[in-house]
């Protein structure tokens, strides 16, 4: 940070050491990036010494049975070889899968439902809602149905918070955010008219 400070349990986080630091926080990204191996090897990234039981039930918390399911060699399917390959919203499963596996009580969610599809959608926010449980949870989204549950919601802009609070208390305040939302519901009502 350019002035103030960043803490996890009340110390400074340029004191923490980088690989404990590292061990303390997940991260889930817009974007996320599967190796070329198996989905269980891309899983186990999380937690290289996890059996294959707990790779299997974080894969299950995470919504990706199905995508096991379709292939016939499950969890030995090696993603990328062989015309193996997974959609968006697979792929973020996955990554959501690995970062269960992780089981760090800090979770950074950077847009992590941005580019599912809308067959994905509702499975991918279902698996971030189970792997959001007894954690802290730090997400950053545009999509303002991902956040309106959220216990705290913090409006930025111009590089500035304007607005906290529940979705609720921000929806009174008839400010940005409720701005947002008005916005937000008008688009999610649009069809195309033939």
């Amino acid at each position: 940070p350019q002035s103030g400070s960043i803490s996890i349990g009340g110390i400074n986080v340029k004191n923490i050491d980088k690989n404990e630091l590292m061990d303390t926080v997940s991260f889930v990204f817009q974007n996320s990036h599967l190796i070329k191996g198996s989905i269980l090897d891309n899983v186990r990234m999380g937690k290289p010494n996890a059996t294959d039981k707990e790779v299997l039930a974080a894969l299950k918390s995470a919504q990706c049975m199905d995508i096991i399911e379709k292939f016939p060699d499950g969890v030995n399917t090696v993603i990328g070889s062989q015309g193996v390959y997974l959609s968006s919203g697979e792929t973020q499963r996955i990554a959501i899968a690995r970062a269960m596996l992780k089981n760090a009580p800090i979770l950074i969610l950077d847009e992590a439902t941005a580019f599912a599809d809308p067959d994905n959608e509702a499975k991918v926010q279902a698996a971030l809602n189970n792997l959001a449980q007894h954690r802290t949870v730090i997400m950053i989204a545009h999509r303002l149905s991902t956040v309106q549950d959220a216990d705290q919601i913090l409006v930025m802009k111009n590089g500035a918070i304007v607005e906290s609070g529940t979705h609720s208390d921000l929806i009174k305040l008839q400010g940005e955010y409720a701005k947002m939302w008005d916005n937000y519901n008008k688009t999610v009502q649009w069809h195309i008219e033939s």
